[in-house]
């Protein structure tokens, strides 16, 4: 039976629900009157009001939201808003329902203030203490995570769970423990409460507590309410306790002490039967003057034990610290300990102090040998290799000898001896290429050598054979490295002099043939050569042309004949030319147009382009010219002679201090082996009797060693089949 339009009028007035009427756009078209507790206003004026300028900012996208979606889906929805009223500025929360019809958005709901506080309480409260809620339905094996429980166990909120997949978080050894509390809670309804273990899904340790509650219906577990609660520092903090107390009572069993208590004023002390017991002190008085302990102190030690007791005494704080050897049963003396606790007056004096002596008779013994062996040590170190460190297992410098320390302190501005240092840190740079491999091979407990090459600080080098020794525990184990340097550059000295020895003989004897094979060759090929032409001549030779061509081989053979003497006698004159230079200033594009002039011919019998750049400010140089004008002329000519196809340049170049000629041909080349080489006297790309080209080789070494004297430099680009370039710089003034 519907209601009736009074009945209904009625019930919307009179109901403690929220009744709104709004367009697409948010603007309230009505409420009922329970509104006004809502938006703080009368209903007409509550009727036009944008229902956003109500909600709080956080929620008012989310309505924005709700209402598109309702518009699109014609749907019903239920959503919680928070509404800030003007009146009070409290909040209020309602939840509701929310349907579309007739393109309007008909909104009822009801004040969950209360329970909305309750909830964002309990949220606050399970963050701040790590604890997250959990539930188990058995009936239809549904496992429920609260946010909380998600990040304790570092998983995505809403990832899907169930009880074998949350059991795997738990250490192996502790799965079937936690599966038997499950099976007895399923089964028997018995809670429990545990503390555990578990590994994250990013591999994190936590330690948890774990609370399950069963709900039973007829005997039989319907549902299972718990909780999990983060007690990593607990437990840790716990454990450190125990660690401490365990500390504690292994450090006084492993102590020799006794107890004082000393009565300032009264000058009297109580000593422990321990402590009577320990220095042959009468087993009866518990109570001893402070003389007679006194004269049990040894003489050489009485004044200064005095003076710090004095000194004790008078300064701030409660601690107390002394030291002496003490009279011993067995009629020697042992070293002493004094560590107590003063208590003073209100005028800041002492009047009592307890504390202990404790025995250090063998840990002085230990530090005296200790120190021996490290002064012997020391002495073996410092005068056994060139350097010597010794590290522990993670790098650290324990000791190290002096050079040592006189390098790192220079170049590092460090102590090892004062500052913990790790050796890689304070290593020349060469040396750390290799360090970490062979460090941690010795650490396997190999024996590791290697030889390293260093420059020093003052650019000398130096070769030092390194040596990577282990040393074992007493259980065999490695606990340190002895890192030794052995200096071996004299040997690696004499070997290098050894080789290059050998290689110069070597060289030496090929130079030897080479001279003698290129000599017998460039003599004897126009002596030859004039003999013949000589003999034709003789023989009476009648044709005009043919005389005429061997008179031209004749010319040619002894001009060949004459420069091979002539670079020959000059190689051998270069003592003599450097101490009588002829310097005078000439233009050096007219020099070099000279020498290109000279060879023109040549070029052009080879068909050959032939080109000449000149620099157009006309640079002057202050040289020999004659000695110039010879070392060009041989590089030209050994560009067009090495040049089947292509062309050959001449370029001059000036520089602010400086003249560059370049001479840059597309000839056979050189190869790279043979680079080095070409300036050497009598040695050619082609040697011996496979050789394509005919010369002695004296004519580049001739060219090197004229641009030389005047003070230039020489240099040569080349790729084999791909042209050779020269590149000579000449001072503007030597």
């Amino acid at each position: 039976m519907a209601f009736s339009a009074d009945e209904f009028e009625f019930l919307t007035d009179k109901t403690l629900l929220f009744l709104i009427i709004l367009d697409d756009k948010g603007n309230i078209l009505k409420v009922n009157k329970r509104c006004e507790v809502l938006f703080s206003l009368p209903i007409g004026e509550i009727i036009g009001q944008s229902i956003y300028k109500y909600l709080l900012d956080e929620d008012e996208s989310e309505f924005k939201e709700t209402i598109s979606e309702l518009y699109r889906n014609k749907s019903k929805l239920n959503k919680t808003f928070g509404f800030a009223t003007l009146i009070s500025d409290a909040v209020l929360y309602v939840k509701f329902d929310l349907v579309y019809y007739k393109n309007k958005i008909y909104a009822s709901g009801i004040d969950v203030t209360e329970e909305n506080e309750e909830h964002n309480f309990l949220i606050s409260l399970s963050r701040l203490t790590k604890t997250g809620a959990w539930n188990f339905d058995p009936i239809n094996d549904k496992l429920y995570f609260s946010k909380e429980c998600y990040r304790l166990h570092d998983l995505k909120q809403g990832t899907p769970i169930t009880m074998p997949e949350a059991l795997l978080f738990y250490p192996k050894e502790s799965r079937e423990r936690i599966k038997n509390y499950w099976d007895d809670l399923i089964n028997h309804g018995i809670a429990y409460d545990y503390i555990d273990q578990i590994i994250t899904k990013k591999r994190k340790q936590k330690w948890i507590r774990v609370i399950a509650e069963p709900v039973l219906h007829n005997g039989k577990v319907i549902f299972i309410n718990g909780s999990f609660s983060d007690v990593t520092e607990q437990h840790n903090y716990i454990e450190q306790l125990k660690h401490n107390e365990e500390t504690k009572k292994l450090a006084l069993k492993g102590i020799r002490s006794g107890l004082f208590d000393h009565l300032i004023e009264t000058n009297m002390v109580f000593y422990s039967l321990d402590f009577r017991k320990m220095l042959g002190l009468p087993i009866r008085k518990d109570f001893v003057p402070e003389e007679t302990f006194r004269k049990m102190i040894h003489p050489d030690d009485v004044d200064q034990a005095v003076e710090r007791h004095l000194e004790n005494l008078k300064k701030s704080g409660n601690h107390y610290f002394n030291y002496y050897r003490l009279k011993h049963l067995d009629g020697g003396y042992r070293h002493y300990e004094v560590h107590g606790y003063r208590k003073k007056n209100e005028k800041g004096d002492t009047i009592r102090m307890i504390g202990n002596l404790i025995d250090v008779q063998q840990k002085k013994i230990n530090e005296r040998t200790i120190a021996e062996n490290q002064s012997r040590l020391l002495a073996m170190i410092n005068n056994g290799f060139a350097y010597t460190v010794l590290l522990d297992t993670a790098g650290k410098i324990l000791m190290a000898d002096e050079n040592s320390i006189k390098i790192i302190k220079r170049d590092f501005g460090i102590d090892p001896r004062v500052t913990s240092s790790r050796f890689i840190d304070v290593m020349p740079v060469n040396f750390k290429n290799t360090f970490a491999h062979e460090f941690n091979e010795a650490l396997k407990g190999h024996t590791v050598k290697k030889e390293i090459e260093r420059i020093m600080h003052k650019g000398s080098i130096q070769w030092l054979e390194s040596k990577y020794t282990p040393i074992n525990d007493q259980e065999n184990n490695v606990n340190s490295v002895l890192v030794s340097f052995h200096d071996i550059t004299e040997q690696k000295l004499a070997a290098h002099a050894i080789k290059e020895a050998h290689i110069k003989e070597q060289e030496l004897s090929s130079l030897k043939s080479n001279i003698l094979s290129n000599f017998s060759h460039e003599i004897r090929t126009p002596l030859n050569g004039i003999m013949t032409i000589s003999n034709l001549l003789l023989l009476g030779e009648e044709n005009p042309k043919e005389r005429k061509k061997l008179a031209a081989y004749l010319d040619e053979s002894k001009e060949r004949l004459l420069t091979t003497i002539n670079n020959l006698s000059h190689f051998s004159e270069i003592e003599t030319i450097q101490k009588n230079l002829n310097l005078v200033e000439v233009d050096v594009n007219y020099t070099v147009e000279t020498s290109y002039r000279e060879y023109r011919h040549f070029a052009n019998s080879k068909n050959l382009k032939y080109i000449l750049e000149l620099d157009e400010r006309c640079p002057s140089a202050i040289i020999d010219e004659d000695i110039f004008h010879t070392a060009i002329n041989n590089i030209i000519h050994n560009a067009i002679k090495y040049t089947n196809k292509g062309k050959v340049m001449v370029k001059v170049k000036a520089k602010r201090k400086s003249i560059k000629i370049v001479i840059k041909d597309t000839g056979i080349g050189i190869g790279k082996g043979n680079l080095r080489k070409i300036f050497d006297p009598f040695i050619q790309e082609s040697i011996g009797l496979s050789r394509k080209y005919e010369g002695t080789g004296i004519g580049l070494s001739l060219s090197k060693r004229y641009i030389e004297i005047l003070g230039g430099k020489i240099k040569v680009i080349s790729k084999l089949e791909h042209g050779t370039e020269f590149i000579i710089r000449i001072p503007r003034n030597i």
